[in-house]
């Protein structure tokens, strides 16, 4: 599975590192894809490599998970919504065979890519922030969106 974070603090603590670690616990290889430089209060690539090594204990687990097969990666992105055709070559080569793509966050996961069809599953998830994208989805600001496409 290949992860687009999005924000820094409690969404990347208490949200996409527990998903995380729950698809590891299943036997899932999990790629976070991060941006290389920031935007807005985006996590940025090294500020993730930095939070997980520090989750780490003694034993190299998160919470008491292997994450042999975890992987930290730049998306080579510098926007808070992404175009994936561009994304790093090595991220490009280590996604290759994903079976689920994960976009999270309203630049990532709606304004740019929710109708984007992928060779593998999908989920988009963001939460809907400006007037005129919850107008255009014939909803209200806050709302949160969840769409999952099968490949």
């Amino acid at each position: 599975a290949v992860i687009f974070v999005d924000n820094s603090g409690a969404d990347i603590i208490l949200g996409i590192l527990p998903f995380a670690r729950e698809l590891l616990r299943r036997g899932t290889k999990v790629i976070l894809a991060a941006n290389d430089m920031p935007s807005i209060n985006d996590i940025t690539y090294l500020e993730l490599v930095e939070i997980v090594n520090k989750l780490k204990d003694e034993n190299g687990k998160l919470a008491g998970v292997d994450v042999s097969d975890l992987i930290v990666a730049n998306s080579g992105n510098d926007l808070p919504v992404i175009d994936l055709s561009s994304v790093a070559p090595e991220l490009a080569y280590m996604a290759s065979d994903a079976d689920l793509v994960i976009l999270e966050g309203m630049g990532r996961g709606i304004e740019t890519n929710l109708y984007a069809q992928m060779k593998c599953d999908s989920i988009k998830i963001g939460m809907v922030k400006h007037p005129e994208v919850a107008q255009f989805l014939g909803g209200r600001l806050y709302d949160c969106v969840f769409k999952f496409n099968e490949a």
